[in-house]
């Protein structure tokens, strides 16, 4: 069975296929597990040896210990599936060439083993960071493409590459699909971190909840377009309508991971993703 960009062709039965979430732990994987589980396609949750399944108790659910970084429960966790999606995402606090080596290793780990183990589809979550800030009174799109060194956030220096990573294997002939979420709001987001970025009350800011990120993910993977990128994105509005309410909870926080975005101050044009994957 193979996934087609014609919507007229015979496409593959999510019901009877088997899809991996890897980071499955995080905000974002429990939401597209939950999903998933929702739409009842059967799911394959991945979470390393030091995080609990808390949260991913769903039907049609298997939880699976493992790591990328670890090539034998890699290997076990992708075979017989059909979709794997990758979601995973380091941890602020980490040296900024920590962060950088570790996601283009462990992504390139992920390619590997989806390529070795004929995964049909692979969608990854990049990061509308990487999506290059337009002109005043412009609407950014997918075709706004980040420079390198445009920025010393180590984050969007990795999301960067693993695009890079992404758009080498389309052109080889694998099938991935790309998705850049802007700001993600919604149940279990602490927004408090972005409070002491000192943000002008005007900034122009998207923002998106996460459960329609984790329904753009499903999409994606039925009607998306091998080797393209969608921004995800709800709302445009302000730093001031985004941030009223929260408060820093500590001087020492580590940057947030999405600094780079929130500093931006962007608007974005959403059109791609709600014609070509119906969000």
């Amino acid at each position: 069975m193979t996934i087609t960009n014609d919507p007229q062709a015979k496409r593959l039965n999510p019901r009877e296929s088997r899809f991996l979430v890897i980071g499955a732990t995080g905000l974002l994987g429990r939401n597209l597990v939950r999903e998933l589980s929702g739409r009842q396609w059967p799911v394959r949750a991945l979470r390393r040896w030091d995080e609990t399944a808390e949260g991913l108790d769903f039907p049609g659910v298997d939880v699976v210990v493992g790591d990328v970084f670890e090539s034998s429960s890699l290997a076990e966790a992708v075979a017989g599936v059909n979709g794997v999606f990758y979601c995973a995402a380091e941890e602020p606090g980490a040296p900024a060439r920590e962060i950088l080596r570790r996601t283009v290793e462990g992504f390139r780990r992920v390619l590997k083993a989806c390529r070795d183990h004929d995964v049909e589809r692979l969608v990854v979550t990049s990061s509308a960071s990487t999506v290059a800030r337009g002109a005043p009174g412009r609407r950014a799109t997918e075709e706004d493409y980040y420079l390198p060194g445009q920025s010393d956030d180590p984050f969007v220096e990795a999301k960067y590459a693993v695009e890079l990573e992404a758009y080498r294997a389309a052109a080889d002939g694998f099938d991935v699909v790309i998705l850049n979420p802007t700001l993600m709001v919604g149940p279990g987001v602490d927004l408090s971190p972005y409070s002491r970025l000192g943000l002008r009350g005007d900034e122009p800011l998207n923002v998106v909840d996460v459960r329609q990120v984790a329904r753009a993910h499903a999409e994606a993977f039925l009607r998306g377009k091998r080797g393209h990128r969608y921004l995800l994105g709800g709302e445009n509005t302000t730093a001031a309508e985004v941030f009223e309410g929260w408060s820093s909870r500590g001087k020492n926080a580590h940057r947030p991971r999405e600094a780079y975005l929130v500093e931006c101050g962007q608007w974005y044009d959403l059109t791609k993703a709600r014609e070509e994957l119906g969000i």
